[in-house]
């Protein structure tokens, strides 16, 4: 029977969300919606939720048609092995792609029409590019969208010229050059060889190419000319060419790596690769990329019941109430998959006992008790997610400490009780594994 794809009935209604919000300013923030932490749970799905996503604005706003204007992540011919971040425009309209650039600066990512004696004593055009309009599906430019663009100067050339189109240098009097630049560091593109000619009257000029490609330094000249992409006739005040871009296959291991590639990264759901091999992609939640990034797995499996762990309260406890703690998110290091169990970044917790000091939440992957009554409980489940949890993690400890650690869906369920007096099960190392003691629950990519 046909499925409709999980990452369309699921897609965030707010946002990873991977960015922060949906909508937000800022100029790529793969908090990227496209990234489903609402993984599937069936096991069909969760291997279709791995290799395909949405590849365009529209399947986002199919998906979610609340979905405002801002980034998101999208997948080049849907492929989950080829994830970009993707500005949103025109949601609540006709969906358009834009990609922004994050290289960004007086002489970055623009070009010039230098003016010279032929312009009617008009000053330098220069126009500096934030965002370039995209075809999602061909990966082509289209240089004369000037939506996110900012222009100075004025010249004539027949008529006022206020604006250069992108990826072009151009001049008029075989004076000084006109010049331009195209930087695509910080995205998963790079351009295409062979896109620049010199074109005009008695042309000349040159389109360098370095950064593995991702960089082009463009100068012309000419009476008149200019160095352009390819079929840019006179490309000013927005006449269009296609400028072709090429995928480059990406493999960020950790939020770090995300961080240098793009600088202005904010915290959010972004795609890693374990150990930067591109057969074993993740989706990983980046957690203080302002400051020292870290790596958290987003737990789509939650409720009262899922992914918790229990401390029982019982006649030893001062009368207290069971604390349980539901998790999120767990903190995981993208290199050993181990979990930090102690780590409640994204965690709640409820009730109170007291064991010497007050009780007020549990670690990730334990249960305990310590009277023999009703036992501990916990839960781990990593259903739609890329892992599973190794074997053998789980031992029972304490004074007389019983219990069970039992595993299901291909490992990536393990149900926990146990009790004792006092007793616990949990992760080896874990010593009373409450208030944030906590051990290293290893994990493997599925």
């Amino acid at each position: 029977m046909m499925h409709t794809p999980r990452w369309k009935k699921l897609m965030f209604a707010a946002s990873l969300a991977v960015l922060p919000a949906c909508g937000m300013d800022a100029p790529d923030s793969p908090d990227a919606k496209g990234v489903d932490p609402l993984a599937p749970t069936e096991l069909g799905e969760a291997r279709a939720a791995l290799t395909t996503g949405p590849a365009s604005c529209q399947d986002i706003k199919t998906a979610n048609p609340a979905a405002a204007d801002g980034p998101y992540v999208l997948f080049h011919g849907g492929d989950r092995a080829k994830p970009w971040t993707a500005w949103c425009q025109n949601m609540a309209g006709t969906p358009a792609e834009y990609l922004s650039l994050p290289s960004t600066g007086p002489s970055l990512n623009f070009s010039q029409y230098t003016a010279g004696v032929n312009n009617g004593g008009g000053t330098n055009v220069r126009t500096l590019f934030s965002k370039v309009r995209i075809d999602p599906s061909t990966l082509r430019v289209s240089t004369g969208d000037l939506t996110f663009s900012t222009s100075s100067g004025l010249l004539w050339h027949g008529d006022a010229v206020t604006s250069m189109s992108y990826a072009a240098a151009m001049n008029c009097d075989f004076g000084n050059p006109g010049v331009g630049n195209v930087d695509l560091r910080g995205t998963p593109f790079a351009a295409a060889p062979g896109q620049f000619v010199a074109v005009g009257s008695y042309p000349s000029g040159a389109a360098t190419y370095s950064s593995d490609n991702q960089v082009v330094d463009l100068w012309g000249r000419g009476d008149c000319g200019w160095m352009s992409v390819q079929g840019a006739d006179h490309p000013f005040n927005g006449r269009s060419a296609q400028f072709q871009l090429q995928y480059r296959q990406s493999t960020p291991a950790s939020c770090q790596d995300i961080k240098t590639a793009l600088p202005s990264a904010a915290d959010g759901e972004y795609v890693l690769y374990v150990n930067g091999d591109a057969a074993k992609p993740w989706a990983a939640w980046c957690q203080n990329m302002a400051g020292t990034p870290a790596e958290y797995l987003s737990l789509p499996s939650t409720g009262p019941s899922l992914n918790f762990s229990q401390y029982t309260a019982g006649y030893n406890n001062g009368g207290g109430t069971d604390v349980r703690t539901l998790f999120t998110k767990v903190r995981i290091d993208p290199s050993t998959l181990r979990v930090s169990t102690g780590d409640q970044t994204f965690s709640t917790s409820s009730g109170l006992l007291w064991h010497g000091d007050a009780v007020t939440s549990m670690s990730y992957a334990a249960a305990m008790n310590c009277d023999f009554v009703r036992p501990g409980l916990g839960n781990v489940d990593l259903r739609g997610t890329s892992f599973t949890v190794a074997p053998g993690e789980f031992v029972a400890v304490g004074y007389y400490g019983s219990g069970g650690a039992t595993y299901s869906s291909d490992n990536q369920v393990v149900d926990l009780w146990n009790w004792g007096e006092c007793g616990w099960m949990s992760v080896q190392g874990a010593d009373h594994p409450f208030n944030g003691r906590g051990a290293q629950l290893q994990l493997q990519y599925k």
